[in-house]
C-alpha cells in the first residue's frame, strides 16, 4: 500500500478538505484495475492520509528514464504497446463514468511490474451530461507540457483536453522504442 498524506492548514483547511473529499469520491466511483483504489482513510491532528493501492515500484516517468539504450526493443516494444491500449481504453473508462482526470501526466502513472495504473485525482472533476463536462476559466494545478492550448488560454475545455494530455504521455512512450 502507499499512503497520500496532506498537511490541513486552518488558512485553506476548507478548500484542502474539498478537494481530498472530491479525490477520494472520485477513485471510489470507479473501480478498475488501471485506477487506484482507496484501501482506508483516516485523520490524524492536522494530516489527512489516503492509503491507496497498489504500491508502485516507480511512476513511469521515472521508469522511462530508466530504460537506457541496451534495454532490447524486443522485450520492450510489446509490454509498452500493452500499457498504451491500457492507457487509452481506462481513460475512455473513466469518461464513460462521468470523471475529467484533468492532470494526465507520466508522473501521475503508476508502474508496479508489468501493469500501469492512474494515479492523482486531486484535480479530477466529475460530471453528468456533456454541458457538465466543459469548466473554462483559470486551470490550476496542471502541468503546462501535458496541457491541451485550451487549458493554457484558460478557454472552455472537456474531456478532450484529457486525451491530448494521453497523447502526450503516449509519445514519451513510443519515445523509448
Amino acid at each position: 500500500y502507499a499512503r497520500k498524506s496532506m498537511f490541513l492548514r486552518r488558512s485553506s483547511e476548507r478548500q484542502l478538505r474539498e478537494m481530498i473529499e472530491n479525490e477520494i469520491s472520485v477513485i471510489k466511483s470507479m473501480r478498475h484495475p488501471h485506477i487506484v483504489s482507496i484501501y482506508c482513510t483516516y485523520q490524524e491532528k492536522q494530516q489527512y492520509s489516503i492509503v491507496l493501492e497498489p504500491l508502485a515500484q516507480a511512476d513511469l516517468e521515472t521508469w522511462l528514464d530508466q530504460q537506457d539504450n541496451t534495454t532490447a526493443t524486443s522485450k520492450l516494444s510489446p509490454l509498452l504497446e500493452k500499457w498504451i491500449l491500457c492507457l487509452a481504453t481506462t481513460l475512455a473508462f473513466m469518461h464513460g463514468h462521468g470523471v475529467r482526470h484533468k492532470d494526465i501526466k507520466t508522473k501521475n502513472i503508476l508502474v508496479q511490474g508489468t501493469r500501469i495504473v492512474y494515479s492523482d485525482f486531486g484535480s479530477s472533476r466529475a460530471f453528468l451530461g456533456e454541458n457538465a463536462a466543459s469548466t473554462e476559466g483559470p486551470a490550476y494545478g496542471h502541468t503546462r507540457m501535458y496541457s491541451a492550448p485550451e487549458v493554457i488560454a484558460w478557454e472552455r475545455r472537456n474531456t478532450s483536453a484529457d486525451v491530448f494530455s494521453l497523447g502526450c504521455v503516449l509519445t514519451e512512450i513510443v519515445s523509448v522504442l
